[in-house]
């Protein structure tokens, strides 16, 4: 039987999503390499041909999920109706559900060790431009239909920019120190809920707009993802 050759793009994107299969069921940290060749079918040399080692491929799965989060956010609201205040929420409805449901947390166990601060911020950095992107024109339609009532939707959007990543990444690590899982939920979804209600007060919306709830099961998950949590130094 002929040996068949695949495009580059399409092997790495395969080898990707049997990594993110793996990690789903393993943990972040738990895959190995061996995993992904065995289960992929191919030879070590094939994947160190498209991968540099274990933190390189997880650096690109972590890459490829913002990535397919922003393309995910932009489908979302991409000719959808309704004011801006209105698409704003459902933005954020839609990256609710597509964190809980990709394993988000495992992601975040990898992001927050000590080794791995630079490429944090450097994924940070051009996660911010994307969701720039997307975010400053619906603020600014919220502006001009009145929904949202700011002085200028440039600085508007830099403001809910910086909840979404800075404020967001504090949370992270004061959640990181909690004592036991009970407490780490208490933390990330007291922090998330400070976080909205500080957006709703930059756009001049109402109290509770922009309040998500927080299904039981989404709650279980954190719970046990808080086991393979690496903390770092405060």
């Amino acid at each position: 039987m002929a040996r068949i050759t695949k495009h580059p793009l399409v092997r790495r994107e395969e080898l990707l999503d049997v990594a993110f299969e793996l990690c789903r069921s393993h943990g972040f940290e738990a895959m190995s390499v061996e995993q992904v060749t065995q289960t992929a079918g191919v030879a070590k040399g094939t994947f160190y041909h498209y991968f540099d080692s274990k933190a390189d491929l997880q650096e690109q799965l972590v890459g490829r999920f913002g990535e397919s989060l922003f393309n995910h956010l932009t489908d979302a609201i991409d000719g959808v109706a309704g004011d801006g205040a209105q698409r704003l929420g459902r933005l954020m409805t839609a990256s609710a559900a597509y964190k809980s449901g990709q394993a988000d947390l495992g992601y975040a166990s990898f992001l927050y060790r000590e080794e791995n601060f630079a490429l944090r911020h450097r994924l940070y950095d051009a996660w911010r431009e994307r969701a720039r992107a997307v975010l400053e024109p619906v603020i600014a339609s919220g502006v001009a239909d009145g929904s949202f009532h700011v002085a200028d939707a440039d600085a508007a959007t830099d403001l809910v920019l910086l909840l979404w990543f800075d404020a967001a990444d504090h949370l992270w690590k004061r959640a990181l120190e909690a004592p036991d899982a009970t407490a780490f939920v208490q933390v990330m979804t007291a922090g998330g809920a400070a976080i909205s209600q500080a957006q709703e007060r930059i756009l001049g919306v109402a109290d509770g707009t922009y309040t998500l709830s927080i299904p039981p099961e989404l709650i279980s998950t954190i719970e046990q993802f808080h086991s393979r949590l690496v903390r770092t130094p405060a």
